[in-house]
């Protein structure tokens, strides 16, 4: 029998789950069942949606997934965005060989073609990049052809490949991925998840 994902999804900046595709993606990959799933939680940025600090952003993640290596090993993240960011800083923050399955990072960044005041600190402190990349067993970035934040995808997907040893997959709309319905999230998640 085939264990049952843990999967934790956390927002971009200045969005709830309430807001963009999060709780809709739940939904729907509980309706087409490609993949065991034990739950889904959307872990929201702390101390709130527009004010996301980096240490308690990851402390609220950390404490999402816990620390038991069984359960982390049934463990899937979705980040979106700055969620990409938590995710990442928080598997970098996990003992070694503390494993979680996979990372889908939709719109993920490690740096900014657009950069706002808002999200400097998170541009301008580094984290353990090899100590996060060898904490999951595969990383995924889906990015955007027509992302403002991301202009030159190409770039992305060497950066990630060099920094992280992550697969890129470039679509070509619909930009930041902001839409309350995002089928592209969907496909990654059944796709990534459902292997």
């Amino acid at each position: 029998m085939t264990e049952s994902f843990r999967v934790f999804c956390v927002p971009m900046f200045a969005r709830t789950a309430d807001a963009a595709w999060y709780n809709w993606l739940g939904e729907r990959l509980k309706a087409r069942k490609k993949f065991a799933m034990e739950s889904y939680t959307v872990v929201e940025l702390q101390p709130g949606a527009e004010k996301a600090t980096i240490n308690d952003s990851v402390m609220a993640l950390k404490s999402a997934i816990g620390s038991d290596r069984g359960l982390l090993a049934r463990t899937a993240i979705i980040g979106h965005s700055l969620g990409a960011q938590v995710a990442l800083r928080t598997l970098a923050e996990l003992p070694e060989g503390s494993k979680i399955d996979g990372l889908l990072c939709i719109a993920g960044w490690l740096k900014l073609d657009m950069r706002t005041k808002a999200i400097g600190a998170w541009l301008d402190t580094p984290f353990d990049e090899k100590r996060a990349a060898s904490n999951a067993n595969r990383i995924l970035n889906v990015v955007s052809g027509s992302d403002a934040n991301q202009i030159n995808a190409i770039g992305v997907q060497d950066e990630w490949k060099e920094r992280l040893g992550a697969e890129t997959k470039i679509v070509s709309t619909p930009g930041h991925f902001s839409d309350p319905e995002s089928e592209d999230a969907l496909d990654a998640a059944l796709t990534f998840f459902g292997k």
